[in-house]
């Protein structure tokens, strides 16, 4: 699927969380991804064609709409297949003084393309690399496995370098909608989040799983 630089495609959006960076954010998990890495546990992201089509300008409203946020996380899918489209958006959004965490299963070398340049210029905290099932390790914060890095490319965090940059620990959010609907945001591995869905799926006598 080719690029479209007005056109967003998005698994999903939070306008609100609390475990996808420091402080209080803004997270769009954008669809689509070709590195696919072995034992992933957002493999329902890698279709671009399952997403949702939204404007740049549409997300960026979006965005804007929660006072509360000190910036907005990206993650995937694969951020960096969209970035022509995702770079204008995160311009706006540094324009608006948000500060800007991006995740990538490309390394920060192999980012060569005009586009994905200025996104990494723009962001504040970059974590890069693939996801190597034989190397999961959760005891650093929003990180799969050992071999991915995290980027501080500018000082807004760098008081987090020396102690834990993202947050104290790993956690997730679980939301339960009126209609019944479950979902769950945060960094864990596959095999726990397929054991939450399980419980879940029993407690709630089979209530909808997004």
């Amino acid at each position: 699927m080719s690029e479209n630089a007005d056109i967003l495609y998005i698994h999903d959006f939070l306008s609100l969380t609390e475990v996808e960076g420091p402080g209080k954010r803004a997270c769009i998990w954008l669809q689509g991804c070709s590195i696919r890495c072995k034992g992933c546990m957002a493999q329902h992201t890698w279709e671009r064609n399952k997403g949702k089509p939204v404007s740049v300008e549409y997300m960026f409203e979006q965005i804007s709409s929660n006072s509360e946020i000190e910036g907005l996380t990206v993650l995937g899918g694969e951020p960096m297949e969209q970035a022509a489209a995702l770079m204008p958006l995160l311009k706006k959004v540094k324009e608006k003084n948000l500060s800007i965490m991006l995740f990538t299963g490309y390394w920060l070398e192999q980012l060569t393309d005009h586009n994905q340049k200025q996104i990494v210029e723009m962001c504040d905290v970059l974590i890069d690399g693939p996801y190597i099932e034989s190397m999961t390790d959760f005891s650093r914060p929003l990180i799969g496995s050992t071999n991915q890095r995290i980027h501080f490319i500018t000082n807004r965090y760098k008081d987090l370098i020396n102690d834990q940059p993202i947050g104290k620990t790993s956690s997730i959010e679980i939301r339960i909608e009126a209609n019944g609907k479950i979902s769950i945001n945060g960094m864990l591995s596959k095999i726990l989040l397929e054991s939450l869905q399980e419980e879940f799926e029993t407690t709630t006598q089979g209530l909808g799983w997004v």
